[in-house]
Protein backbone atom coordinates (compact mmCIF):
# COMPACT_ATOMS: atom_id res chain seq x y z
CA UNK A 1 0.00 0.00 0.00
CA UNK A 2 3.01 2.26 0.98
CA UNK A 3 3.78 2.62 -3.18
CA UNK A 4 0.43 2.93 -4.25
CA UNK A 5 0.47 6.11 -1.60
CA UNK A 6 3.60 7.66 -2.95
CA UNK A 7 2.52 7.44 -6.70
CA UNK A 8 -1.60 8.38 -6.82
CA UNK A 9 -2.47 11.79 -7.49
CA UNK A 10 -4.56 13.28 -4.50
CA UNK A 11 -7.94 12.40 -6.28
CA UNK A 12 -6.92 9.04 -6.71
CA UNK A 13 -5.79 8.64 -3.66
CA UNK A 14 -8.52 10.02 -2.05
CA UNK A 15 -11.27 7.22 -4.17
CA UNK A 16 -8.71 4.39 -3.12
CA UNK A 17 -8.97 5.33 0.90
CA UNK A 18 -12.16 6.71 1.51
CA UNK A 19 -14.39 3.76 1.90
CA UNK A 20 -11.44 2.82 4.56
CA UNK A 21 -12.23 5.44 6.75
CA UNK A 22 -15.13 5.60 9.15
CA UNK A 23 -18.44 7.52 8.19
CA UNK A 24 -19.13 10.75 8.70
CA UNK A 25 -19.76 11.90 11.73
CA UNK A 26 -19.82 10.37 15.08
CA UNK A 27 -22.30 10.28 17.08
CA UNK A 28 -20.71 8.30 19.69
CA UNK A 29 -21.34 10.01 23.54
CA UNK A 30 -17.97 9.87 24.36
CA UNK A 31 -16.56 11.40 21.29
CA UNK A 32 -15.08 14.74 22.84
CA UNK A 33 -15.32 17.80 20.43
CA UNK A 34 -13.28 20.38 20.74
CA UNK A 35 -12.79 23.92 18.80
CA UNK A 36 -10.30 24.02 16.50
CA UNK A 37 -11.45 27.90 14.72
CA UNK A 38 -12.46 30.87 16.55
CA UNK A 39 -14.63 32.64 13.87
CA UNK A 40 -11.61 34.02 12.73
CA UNK A 41 -8.92 32.14 12.20
CA UNK A 42 -8.25 28.05 12.62
CA UNK A 43 -6.61 26.94 15.59
CA UNK A 44 -3.89 25.12 14.59
CA UNK A 45 -2.40 24.89 18.25
CA UNK A 46 -5.44 22.87 19.15
CA UNK A 47 -5.50 21.05 16.15
CA UNK A 48 -1.87 19.72 16.49
CA UNK A 49 -2.73 18.86 19.55
CA UNK A 50 -5.68 16.19 19.12
CA UNK A 51 -3.54 15.10 15.87
CA UNK A 52 -0.35 14.39 18.06
CA UNK A 53 -2.46 12.53 20.82
CA UNK A 54 -4.66 10.36 18.70
CA UNK A 55 -2.35 9.82 16.20
CA UNK A 56 0.85 8.29 17.21
CA UNK A 57 2.47 7.69 13.73
CA UNK A 58 5.34 9.86 12.16
CA UNK A 59 2.85 10.36 8.83
CA UNK A 60 -0.56 10.81 8.53
CA UNK A 61 -3.29 10.20 5.67
CA UNK A 62 -5.51 13.44 5.01
CA UNK A 63 -8.65 13.25 3.10
CA UNK A 64 -10.54 16.57 2.48
CA UNK A 65 -14.34 16.10 1.76
CA UNK A 66 -14.17 18.28 -1.39
CA UNK A 67 -15.54 17.98 -4.54
CA UNK A 68 -13.37 16.45 -6.39
CA UNK A 69 -12.49 14.79 -2.98
CA UNK A 70 -8.43 14.73 -2.40
CA UNK A 71 -5.76 13.30 -0.13
CA UNK A 72 -2.69 13.60 0.32
CA UNK A 73 0.18 11.37 3.41
CA UNK A 74 2.23 13.86 5.62
CA UNK A 75 4.30 14.11 7.97
CA UNK A 76 2.08 14.46 11.41
CA UNK A 77 3.96 17.37 12.29
CA UNK A 78 2.70 19.22 9.37
CA UNK A 79 -0.77 17.86 9.06
CA UNK A 80 -2.70 21.04 11.68
CA UNK A 81 -1.01 23.52 9.20
CA UNK A 82 -2.21 21.74 5.89
CA UNK A 83 -5.71 20.99 7.27
CA UNK A 84 -6.19 24.68 8.22
CA UNK A 85 -6.66 26.23 5.28
CA UNK A 86 -9.74 23.87 5.13
CA UNK A 87 -11.63 24.42 8.07
CA UNK A 88 -15.30 26.06 7.28
CA UNK A 89 -14.77 25.14 4.01
CA UNK A 90 -14.72 21.31 4.00
CA UNK A 91 -15.03 18.28 6.03
CA UNK A 92 -11.77 16.54 6.95
CA UNK A 93 -10.51 13.38 8.41
CA UNK A 94 -7.23 12.05 9.76
CA UNK A 95 -5.50 8.85 10.07
CA UNK A 96 -2.54 7.15 10.80
CA UNK A 97 -0.93 5.02 7.77
CA UNK A 98 -2.60 1.79 9.08
CA UNK A 99 -6.17 3.36 9.43
CA UNK A 100 -6.58 2.45 12.91
CA UNK A 101 -7.18 5.60 14.64
CA UNK A 102 -8.94 8.79 13.16
CA UNK A 103 -9.30 12.70 13.91
CA UNK A 104 -12.51 14.10 11.80
CA UNK A 105 -12.83 17.48 11.07
CA UNK A 106 -16.42 19.67 10.43
CA UNK A 107 -16.97 22.47 8.61
CA UNK A 108 -18.37 24.06 11.64
CA UNK A 109 -14.69 24.34 13.20
CA UNK A 110 -15.01 21.33 15.34
CA UNK A 111 -12.70 18.55 15.92
CA UNK A 112 -12.58 14.90 17.07
CA UNK A 113 -11.03 11.77 18.08
CA UNK A 114 -12.37 8.20 18.42
CA UNK A 115 -11.00 8.31 21.25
Amino acid sequence: MTSTLNVMNAAGLYDELAMSFPSLWPQSPKWAWINVHDGKNPNVPALSDLVDCTLGSLEVIVLVHSEPGVATRLPRAEAAGYVAQFILKHEVQLSDPELNRFVSVNRHGSATNDA
